[in-house]
């Protein structure tokens, strides 16, 4: 079977780790052809794009949402489609106004609509696209690569404190800021470290160690820390995040505190993590952690445990392709 994925970026992080960290499992499913197609700017290009998917057996559509006209385009030239998403699409980045939109729910409400299948990162999402319509949702959360992601030596030093980001989601540690800021000053040895696209700013005064991110040091920060953190405020948009930082934390062996936005609340299990709502909660739990090496370091490896058990690519990868083989052997229905 041919499955064609159009993406707005062919190389960006949801095409690594939702589909191309998969791409075994969508050959054992049937998929012997896989190819992905990145969407350009201007009804004339996508509109020759769509022209050219015929010969697919399925069209996956992730995350991009169309007008109207175009989505009518794509159902008529796709003989079965599938939309999938990891984020709140439905809403805007509460970090650029008022997560409602009115445009975005018409737009959403009618890509599910005309999907035969619709895949979505977690629950909360799945419930968003049942509440528009969609005919058929299957939850495929994000996973992680735990080939990949691995634990490395123990980190030596005083207590890193690391987050990951950029500067689109860099607002969302402003949640933690102070209370790690509080936790480095009162910590002897303790630092705080972020891996990102540019330079944090801020902090109080403390120093941050700063990398840059790339795909081939991302590892290294991640087995560098002592603890990883996932601050977010509670709303619309946050609540559709798919926790995958900590993913990546917890397969590297490292412990983790988050807030209790959204899926947040169902990765952190008590054995690999804590979570936190209020600054208090946030230097306790890192205070908790640096007090105890052994209870950290046993954090860690259960957090490890649960990478492989719930979120590898090795678990999630073939239900997310079981789910769009069905949705590509169904029968087409169209008028």
């Amino acid at each position: 079977m041919r499955l064609v994925i159009l993406t707005e970026d062919a190389h960006g992080p949801v095409t690594r780790h939702r589909y191309r960290a998969v791409t075994p499992a969508l050959a054992a499913a049937g998929f012997g052809d896989v190819r992905i197609e990145e969407v350009r700017k201007g009804i004339a290009k996508r509109a020759r794009l769509f022209a050219s998917l015929g010969d697919a057996d399925l069209v996956l559509l992730s995350r991009k949402l169309f007008s109207g006209i175009e989505t009518a385009l794509l159902r008529r030239s796709a003989k079965r489609l599938a939309f999938d998403f990891d984020d709140a699409v439905c809403f805007r980045d509460s970090t650029r106004g008022r997560p409602k939109s009115l445009v975005r729910r018409r737009r959403f409400s009618h890509v599910v609509r005309s999907a035969d299948v619709v895949t979505a990162g977690n629950p909360y999402l799945a419930s968003l696209a049942t509440e528009c319509g969609a005919r058929s949702v299957v939850v495929a959360p994000t996973p992680v690569d735990t080939d990949r992601y691995t634990p490395g030596p123990a980190p030596r030093g005083g207590f890193r404190v690391g987050w990951i980001g950029s500067r689109s989601t860099r607002p969302y540690l402003s949640i933690a800021e102070a209370a790690v800021c509080a936790f480095v000053r009162a910590t002897p040895g303790a630092s705080f470290a972020v891996m990102a696209d540019c330079p944090p700013s801020g902090f109080d005064g403390v120093p941050v160690e700063f990398t840059r991110w790339s795909e081939e040091s991302e590892v290294p920060f991640l087995r560098s820390l002592h603890a990883g953190i996932m601050p977010l405020p509670d709303d619309p948009w946050t609540r559709g995040k798919c926790g995958f930082k900590l993913l990546q934390s917890m397969a590297c062996g490292t412990p983790v505190v988050a807030s209790p936005v959204g899926v947040n609340a169902d990765i952190v299990g008590a054995a690999c993590g804590r979570l936190a709502s209020s600054g208090a909660e946030w230097i306790g739990a890192l205070s908790a952690l640096a007090a105890d090496p052994a209870r950290a370091r046993a954090m860690g490896a259960a957090g490890r445990a649960e990478a492989e058990a719930r979120w590898s690519s090795a678990v999630l990868g073939p239900r997310f392709a079981a789910a769009l083989a069905a949705a590509a052997r169904e029968t087409d229905v169209r008028g």
